[in-house]
């Protein structure tokens, strides 16, 4: 009974991507095994894709949903294997109720999934920046790449949109100052390896502000 139920939820599921898709040239479906390789049992396969190419187009687009039908990330790949990953991904993720009041706010709208990360790929490699969300859809970090390597600016934030962290990645490592919790802590970093660690308290925090819009 079971089976039935979750093969009819599937085959709704299926048949309204393919709808949307009804504009495409080719569709394609693939299957995922629980480690997220492609797998032709699709009696087994915890989540499936299906993806097209509009006619004149170079690239597949992607979708791929759990098997009752929920969407689990978007995207589009410049090869029929799905190898080749290029342009905008979104991928999405369950909201976890706990006692947290940002997954409350985010239940109170009636979302039972939300965008947790989003970012381009450009031929196979992440580039530009690539945002975490919370489930509220806050921005929770923001990670910089450059041809897939983190380059550039970090940022962290928490769920009220309160900047906590911010720094700088060279090649995959922390570089420069980081500055945590609002300023409380500056971490000095030279290719991952901490130079200086810094920790004020609220009041010479609040000092060295005044100081610094003194010109001090």
């Amino acid at each position: 009974m079971i089976f039935l139920y979750m093969k009819k939820i599937f085959i709704a599921g299926l048949l309204t991507l393919c709808s949307a898709l009804c504009g495409y040239s080719q569709v394609k479906t693939v299957y995922f095994d629980i480690k997220d390789k492609v797998t032709a049992d699709s009696v087994h396969a915890v989540s499936y894709a299906v993806y097209g190419k509009v006619s004149g187009d170079s690239l597949w687009v992607f979708k791929k949903y759990d098997m009752d039908g929920y969407i689990a990330a978007t995207g589009s790949f410049k090869d029929s294997l799905l190898e080749v990953p290029h342009g905008r991904f979104v991928y999405y993720d369950w909201i976890n109720p706990n006692k947290s009041e940002t997954v409350y706010e985010a239940l109170n709208t009636g979302k039972d999934r939300y965008k947790v990360l989003s970012g381009d790929f450009e031929n196979g490699l992440k580039q530009g920046r690539w945002l975490g969300y919370y489930e509220n859809g806050l921005v929770k970090t923001l990670v910089t790449f450059d041809r897939g390597v983190m380059q550039g600016p970090f940022k962290a934030f928490d769920d009220k949109g309160e900047l906590i962290e911010t720094g700088q990645y060279v090649q995959n490592k922390k570089d420069g100052d980081w500055v945590i919790n609002g300023g409380l802590r500056v971490v000095t970093f030279k290719m991952d390896e901490v130079v200086s660690d810094v920790k004020r308290t609220k009041k010479e925090l609040k000092q060295l502000e005044e100081s610094k819009k003194k010109g001090l």
